[in-house]
């Protein structure tokens, strides 16, 4: 039998443990996170485990997703996911658990694989996984706490949680970004993107190559070009610029305050509060401003018009794509000439005939 193919069922049968059912912060070996079970911060801050965004009512979201959100905000905003770009099909039932490695991974029962894994460097046989007070998830030895072989603020998703750091490791290479969605359900990474340039300045970007919005160079206080940093009522700002780190990242002088910024599917970057009285989001900081401002957000043969709802809509002589996915807001992809389409239906009725 092949030597990898052995490592593959080691790593499957340390995996299939019983997932545990009391409240707790860790994931631990012998003890796996599986279907409704939540990992909950000490502070119940925050939450990690396996959802299904969008409606559940409707039954039509069949995919399944490892992520992070906040405990006590009813309405299901994710924060982090694991795997974006390999959800868990449903009748799956997956689970999360320490490896044989000690790495932390992700089981689909139903192939018999492990569909995602930290893929750290472990060096040690007693590792843990721990949701921290601030959202960070990081696998460390249960020994030794500040004995840390990875964590997510390291590879964010569409958020950047206070505390964390958005900019480079100049020394590792590691490139710490936020992602758009692909669309209000799948959480794939999309099209646009919120980088910290190796200068130290900040920019939107589209398909990583082509700048929308740009912050300007730090002045010492906040980024020239966003002077709605200054206030008495905003977070902490870091900014770090030497020959190790790029890096930006806020702190909250309030930690109970509910707080979320980001990058949305149409490429906007914003921040918004939860408002406990209205069970809602509401944003008070949006870049660019309006939405045609953001370069290619309607895809090809399109007209962008923010007086309009929806905002985006084909040119005359074109028909969407895809409805379904426009009904996501992914509209990226554009739509199709509805002229052609009849064309080469009249072809294959012809060539039928």
């Amino acid at each position: 039998m092949p030597l990898l193919h052995h490592v593959l069922l080691g790593l499957l049968l340390s995996l299939h443990t019983p997932a545990s059912s009391t409240a707790t912060d860790t994931v631990s070996p012998g003890h796996a996170l599986a279907g409704s079970d939540r990992l909950v911060s000490n502070n119940s801050k925050f939450a990690l485990g396996f959802f299904k965004p969008g409606n559940e009512s409707s039954n039509t979201n069949h995919n399944t997703y490892l992520g992070i959100w906040f405990n006590k905000v009813t309405k299901l905003t994710p924060l982090w996911t694991a795997n974006g770009e390999k959800p868990v099909v449903d009748p799956t039932s997956p689970e999360l658990a320490i490896s044989g490695d000690g790495n932390l991974a992700i089981l689909d029962h139903a192939t018999k694989s492990i569909i995602w894994t930290t893929h750290a460097n472990i060096t040690t046989n007693d590792t843990i996984a721990v949701l921290l007070n601030n959202g960070n998830l990081v696998l460390r030895s249960s020994s030794n706490p500040s004995k840390i072989f990875w964590q997510s603020f390291d590879y964010p998703t569409d958020t950047l949680f206070a505390g964390a750091k958005i900019g480079w490791d100049k020394v590792t290479g590691l490139n710490r970004r936020l992602v758009s969605r692909k669309n209000s359900i799948d959480q794939a990474p999309g099209i646009f993107s919120v980088e910290l340039g190796l200068n130290g300045d900040g920019h939107l970007l589209w398909n990583s190559t082509v700048p929308y919005w740009s912050s300007g160079d730090w002045n010492g206080r906040y980024f020239g070009l966003a002077p709605e940093m200054i206030g008495a009522v905003m977070p902490n700002f870091t900014f770090v610029h030497n020959d190790q780190e790029a890096y930006f990242t806020y702190t909250m002088y309030d930690d109970t305050v509910i707080v979320h910024t980001g990058i949305d599917v149409f490429g906007r970057g914003f921040v918004g509060m939860w408002l406990e009285g209205l069970q809602d989001w509401l944003i008070n900081y949006r870049q660019p401003i309006v939405h045609c401002d953001v370069y290619a957000i309607c895809g090809p043969f399109t007209i962008c018009d923010d007086n309009k709802d929806p905002f985006c809509n084909c040119m005359k002589g074109f028909s969407v794509r895809s409805p379904k996915d426009w009904e996501l807001d992914d509209r990226i992809g554009g739509p199709t000439d509805s002229l052609e389409d009849k064309r080469e239906m009249v072809y294959s009725r012809i060539g039928k005939a």
